[in-house]
């Protein structure tokens, strides 16, 4: 009798992993807002309380006035560029924005809006325009839905899915503790990383800098084995995509045409200054 439960079971279970994995269109219909919101909030919360995964992702601490000082300026900068989405792409959820302290060059976000950029691709960085490019690029993976579709391609994280589903938060966060890592690696599709490009050039043009900040950064670090690029599949051209896009839009194109303005330099280079 084991047997032939065991063998009506197998086939019902591969159909819902073939759903979640292969129909991964249907994860925006899946996972909500709210969904995305706990989700993140547990996330984060296991990253911040969790030995391990407090080793693994040390959070920056502000221990200092220059180290708060730099905490406060990177955070202003995610949130104006934030405040640059228009209101109705904006999801219900507040975003929250975290320094990793590790000399990794990295950035990330989860689903529910919260954004981890690691102080060590800060480092690589030349000036303003760089970095809020790249708090642009991860803010419209969020904006964009893009990871609800990533996790459906991912069967450990389809099982979260369901957990959401059931509202049971004991399974939610056993779940979110084995699964720490794949959310903070969400990969998503070729069309989703042009998206956030295109999306996140159109907020940093809104905040008045050069939108050209993260194809500049994209071009001096291409083949450069940068983990941020390495774990974000390339496209084709997304340095082209995005000169392109400027070209196209006379504001764009004036403000790249300002760069020694648009780029703010002397500011990051002086509120970066704890980092070297």
């Amino acid at each position: 009798m084991k047997t032939l439960r065991l063998g009506l079971l197998l086939p019902l279970a591969a159909a819902s992993v073939f759903l979640l994995t292969q129909c991964a269109g249907l994860g925006a219909f899946l996972v909500s807002e709210n969904d995305e919101a706990r989700l993140g909030a547990e996330f984060d919360r296991q990253l911040r309380t969790d030995p391990a995964a407090q080793k693994e992702y040390p959070v920056y601490v502000a221990n200092t006035p220059e180290r708060k000082a730099f905490q406060d300026y990177v955070v202003n900068l995610a949130q104006s560029t934030l405040a640059a989405v228009p209101a109705g792409q904006r999801p219900g959820y507040p975003f929250k924005f975290t320094l990793i302290d590790a000399d990794v060059q990295n950035a990330f976000a989860v689903p529910g809006g919260y954004v981890y950029i690691y102080t060590g691709i800060i480092r690589t960085m030349r000036d303003e325009s760089e970095l809020a490019g790249v708090l642009g690029h991860e803010i419209a993976h969020v904006t964009r839905h893009h990871y609800r579709e990533a996790m459906a391609r991912n069967t450990g994280l389809a099982v979260l899915v369901d957990a959401l589903d059931g509202n049971d938060q004991n399974k939610i966060r056993q779940l979110v503790v084995q699964n720490l890592g794949a959310l903070a690696s969400l990969r998503v599709s070729r069309e989703n990383e042009s998206d956030a490009d295109k999306y996140g050039t159109r907020y940093l043009a809104a905040t008045g800098r050069n939108p050209l900040g993260i194809a500049k950064y994209f071009g001096r670090m291409k083949g450069s084995g940068l983990e941020w690029l390495s774990t974000h599949p390339d496209p084709g051209n997304r340095v082209g995509e995005v000169q392109e896009q400027v070209r196209e839009n006379s504001s764009f194109r004036a403000l790249a045409a300002d760069s020694a303005v648009t780029n703010y330099r002397s500011r990051f280079q002086q509120m970066t200054a704890v980092l070297r």
